[in-house]
């Protein structure tokens, strides 16, 4: 249950590319040159009143439990588990456009969170399209997965190395060569994110494989804290943003460390603040963490 080459045009006709329709996880098959198990991932989506993890609510989970071999292969998907959750205030109608959930469909209805809790601590990590937005509404509400390892789809994995253009999961569905009729629903973009996962690259190994390498890659924070006001915006346009502390901080690949460490020493005039984050740490709410603090040396005009 895989997908080869994105659906790309054959020689024969380079005006056709057909789209197939992703395979019901319910129907999985392990490809003929898997191996044995090598991790259990929990692939994950939700959906929320909105964008505030701190303000809107979940009101919508859901969890493919999948086994891979240690080439990235799917071996299986062992269950898919959904609930929703009546909010405290009614879903807005642009909320209930967008999910397809409306404030009648969720009412009476609620989560247990040690339930989730227990049910995601059986995988050895947890994955979703988009991480920074899933982890940080399900910590709010189950505190334990901010001690798992968090694989991210869409930031994990270099699309554009690989011949994807864009980064919408949709988008890169289509040019996988497959299509879900049924969407935006929590277990619809599960399923869809499955045979995402699945699918083989140019270069032969699956999306999961690359996925899962990009976690295990070394990254780093880094803290402008010492970053005077008159440069907040250069280092805005650089892709800083301010934490919930009032640092700007950055995530840093190793491929653009050496890059990132001149780029700053030229603005500022020394390095910035450097943490090493593992796939634990890289994408946890930014009040979660605490800024390190750096003794700068003042100079002063009057000895």
């Amino acid at each position: 249950m895989i997908s080869k080459s994105p659906c790309r045009p054959s020689q024969a006709d380079e005006d056709v590319r057909i789209l197939r329709r992703i395979t019901p996880l319910r129907e999985w098959q392990a490809p003929a040159d898997a191996g044995p198990p090598f991790m259990k991932i929990a692939v994950l989506d939700t959906e929320t009143t909105g964008f505030d993890p701190q303000y809107d609510e979940l009101i919508e989970i859901a969890v493919a439990m999948i086994v891979i071999d240690d080439q990235g292969r799917l071996i299986a998907v062992e269950n898919l588990r959904s609930g929703m959750r009546q909010p405290c205030r009614p879903i807005e109608p642009e909320i209930s456009r967008i999910t397809g959930i409306t404030t009648e469909m969720v009412e009476g209805k609620r989560f247990v969170p040690q339930q989730i809790a227990d049910h995601l601590a059986e995988a050895d990590a947890c994955l979703a399209f988009n991480v920074a937005f899933d982890r940080r509404h399900l910590e709010e509400l189950v505190p334990e997965v901010g001690a798992m390892p968090w694989i991210c789809a869409m930031a994990d994995v270099g699309w554009r190395g690989l011949g994807f253009d864009g980064r919408a999961q949709g988008y890169l569905l289509t040019q996988a060569g497959l299509f879900n009729p049924v969407a935006h629903r929590a277990s619809d973009d599960v399923a869809s994110l499955v045979n995402l996962l699945a699918h083989v690259c140019g270069d032969g190994r699956t999306v999961m494989a690359h996925a899962l390498e990009g976690a295990k890659a070394p990254r780093w924070r880094f803290e402008a804290s010492d970053l005077p006001h008159r440069l907040q915006k250069d280092a805005y346009r650089r892709g800083y943003r301010r934490s919930f502390h009032g640092v700007y901080h950055k995530l840093v690949r190793e491929p653009d460390h050496d890059a990132e460490i001149a780029w700053y020493r030229e603005l500022v005039g020394r390095d910035p603040t450097m943490v090493p984050v593992d796939w634990i740490d890289r994408y946890r709410s930014d009040w979660t963490w605490e800024p390190v603090k750096r003794e700068l040396e003042v100079a002063h005009w009057r000895r």
